[in-house]
């Protein structure tokens, strides 16, 4: 077999893996394996889980691969407490994870949690060697040696810097060293190599968070371009030339440096399909197939389905309703008020960009919801705008894969590697019709969540 990069993304529901060739940057095998787990875990776990992800994934490579470096993605802002031999001294504290006690002007998302630990667990605290994020805990075992990966300076201070260590009082010998995606971080080591049965000696090279990995993997790393990264969370994420204020989307460096990533963040979509899934019991049934019953059941408005009803971000999942529910509706029609949430989600976030400034003209859809063609239809239909789904539809993979290229000499940037390996591979054009129904629906949508949201609280400020 010629030889490969391979590279993982260690997410919140599975740890994907995927090979690439050296030369091409095409990916010749890709594995996904899940990452068994409750709602109520979605907090925080155990991080030998990732371990044991990452080992299971290995298992199932090639043979006879030739591997000539490894890169790493992953979610966070997610925490992992570790010890000086490499084990961690508490639970991981996931990004979902609301513990955190943030000092007002200060903008990193880690250390807020890392505060909480001081405060609230200051045994974990002063028993921790130093605190590591996600992919990066990984990327230690294999190499033993420390660091943590920001996308660029600019982007630093989101994660931390000296102004950052200061201002929370946290112990600057506590965190590791900054990294930029495609620096080597070292070669594993002989441990690396017994725990994960790699070969010792293989290159390790910086990836970085799963989110800025997905613009390099749908090459969302030219002004104007868009990508959309759905998992158990999901991103529109748009490429700009500055920075955007406005309090309906996020704006952050880029993965490219002079660039800027303006975002409308749903914290909560794929983990609304999924929970859907467990109550309805179709956990066993394919995502095509639910699809295809859900549109078959036509344009109806209701049921509707609200995700939250509070006060703040609509689209978060918290004490979320239906409404509208008849004898006539089952199964399907109660999938489609969450399937057309969803939607309308994205919608919604797409047109808080455009009055942010930032026209989106296309998805570069990435992501588990991306392989259903039946979804990246329905998006395409309800938010007006054509969905492209890339030859890599886990973009975190060739993201990394990216990096990886860089550490090898092959590209001198990731913007490089990007633009030459991202291949498109089908466009959803939006059918006018549907678009025309499906827009009217999403009016209706926003009225009747106005409107119950409103009566709802009236009622709780009543007492009742």
């Amino acid at each position: 077999m010629a030889s490969m990069v391979l590279t993982f993304d260690i997410g919140t529901s599975s740890v994907k893996a995927g090979l690439f060739e050296r030369d091409t940057g095409r990916a010749v095998w890709q594995h996904r394996e899940p990452l068994p787990s409750e709602e109520h875990e979605l907090a925080a776990w155990e991080s030998e889980r990732w371990v044991r992800a990452v080992q299971a994934a290995v298992d199932q490579l090639p043979t006879r691969t030739e591997i000539s470096a490894v890169s790493l993605s992953g979610n966070g802002p997610t925490i992992v407490p570790v010890a000086r031999d490499g084990s961690s001294i508490d639970e991981s504290m996931l990004w979902m994870d609301r513990r955190e006690q943030r000092v007002p002007g200060q903008p990193s998302f880690f250390l807020p949690k890392i505060s909480w630990i001081k405060h609230n667990a200051p045994d974990t605290y002063d028993r921790t060697w130093l605190f590591m994020t996600c992919p990066e805990f990984i990327g230690f075992l294999l190499t033993s040696i420390p660091h943590t990966i920001t996308g660029s300076d600019e982007f630093s201070p989101y994660v931390w810097d000296d102004a950052g260590l200061e201002a929370y009082g946290i112990d600057v010998e506590k965190l590791p060293p900054l990294l930029k995606p495609g620096e080597v971080i070292g070669a594993i080591d002989r441990r690396g190599a017994e725990l994960f049965r790699l070969p010792a000696g293989t290159p390790v090279v910086a990836g970085g968070p799963d989110f800025l990995m997905s613009l390099l993997g749908t090459a969302a790393v030219k002004v104007g371009r868009t990508c959309d990264r759905a998992g158990t969370s999901e991103g529109i994420n748009h490429c700009s030339s500055e920075p955007c204020d406005s309090p309906t989307v996020r704006s952050l460096p880029h993965v490219v440096p002079g660039l800027y990533n303006v975002a409308g963040i749903l914290s909560s979509t794929g983990r609304i399909f999924e929970w859907f899934r467990r109550i309805s019991r179709q956990r066993s049934v394919g995502y095509e197939r639910m699809l295809r019953e859900i549109v078959a059941t036509g344009f109806d408005h209701e049921p509707y389905f609200f995700p939250s009803v509070h006060e703040g971000a609509a689209w978060e999942f918290s004490r979320g309703i239906f409404v509208g529910l008849r004898s006539d509706h089952a199964t399907a029609e109660m999938g489609r008020g969450v399937v057309y949430s969803i939607g309308y989600a994205v919608r919604q976030s797409i047109e808080s960009l455009k009055e942010a400034g930032c026209v989106v003209d296309e998805l570069r859809a990435c992501g588990g919801q991306a392989k259903n063609s039946i979804w990246n239809q329905l998006k395409a239909d309800i938010t007006g705008v054509p969905v492209c789904r890339p030859e890599v539809i886990d973009a975190e993979l060739l993201g990394c894969a990216c990096c990886a290229l860089v550490g090898l000499g092959e590209f001198p940037t990731p913007w490089d590697a990007s633009v030459r390996l991202v291949r498109i591979m089908d466009r959803f054009e939006p059918d006018p019709a549907r678009s025309r129904r499906l827009t009217d629906g999403y009016e209706r949508y926003l009225r009747a969540y106005q409107r119950y949201s409103t009566a709802i609280r009236e009622v709780e400020e009543a007492g009742f």
